[in-house]
């Protein structure tokens, strides 16, 4: 588990950047939360902030550490690059866990849904969504060949399957409902929902999303000795 302690102790000893991580999703969510926007709007701006938290988190920092050859120096120690995957992933998710969780415990206690509900969002939702927007951050930082890039990039993916999720506005009866029931961020959007009091068509088959979340990030982790060659030194940025 090296990178995976590697990555919490690089985290931990930037506690300037780790504040900052705790501070600013507290800051910009809270006043949402607490406000009396209708739930839909509140569970949009939830949806593309967590996402875009996990996703450009992954993202950036792995095109800088590819571009700086730190991650061709990891790989020539040894290290399988699925395990480097699998390992980052995990870190980078439970740190998002750790930096969200005083946001979305606000989240929770303000929504107007059941402890249940909010219970669901914490233990199943949320780490399955932060975990699936960690892995797709790291494949875009191999398709991209700048910092900026990796930005645009990140946000024209999450936005994408997003809005395929039915964030930002109900899916429509026919293929539209179709692509939600397996969009890998349905499971967040129907739990931020529950949470707020409100309900969905998409919770008659919850695993679905779960199992597409699962089946993408695993095909990532199988494959990751191809496309992590892009972040072999000198790389081509």
């Amino acid at each position: 588990m090296t990178v995976w302690w590697l990555a919490w102790r690089s985290a931990l000893a930037r506690r300037r950047l780790f504040a900052w991580n705790v501070a600013v999703p507290a800051l910009l969510l809270t006043p949402v939360a607490m406000s009396e926007t209708a739930a839909p709007h509140r569970v949009a701006v939830y949806g593309v902030f967590l996402v875009f938290f996990s996703t450009f988190g992954a993202a950036i920092p792995t095109v800088r550490d590819a571009r700086d050859g730190w991650l061709d120096t990891v790989f020539r120690t040894g290290v399988s690059r699925r395990a480097w995957l699998v390992q980052t992933a995990l870190a980078e998710t439970a740190l998002d866990i750790v930096e969200l969780a005083p946001v979305v415990a606000v989240i929770a206690l303000t929504g107007r849904g059941s402890p249940a509900a909010s219970l669901a969002l914490l233990t199943g939702a949320l780490p399955l969504a932060l975990l699936f927007a960690n892995v797709a951050g790291v494949v875009l930082a191999a398709l991209v060949r700048s910092l900026a890039e990796a930005a645009l990039a990140g946000a024209a993916v999450s936005l994408f399957l997003l809005h395929f999720a039915g964030f930002f506005r109900p899916a429509a009866p026919g293929w539209t409902r179709t692509v939600a029931a397996f969009d890998p961020y349905s499971l967040l959007r129907v739990a931020l929902e529950q949470v707020e009091g409100g309900s969905s068509p998409a919770t008659a088959h919850p695993w679905w999303p779960a199992v597409m979340a699962l089946s993408l990030a695993t095909l990532a982790a199988l494959t990751a000795g191809r496309w992590t060659r892009r972040f072999e030194w000198p790389a081509d940025r």
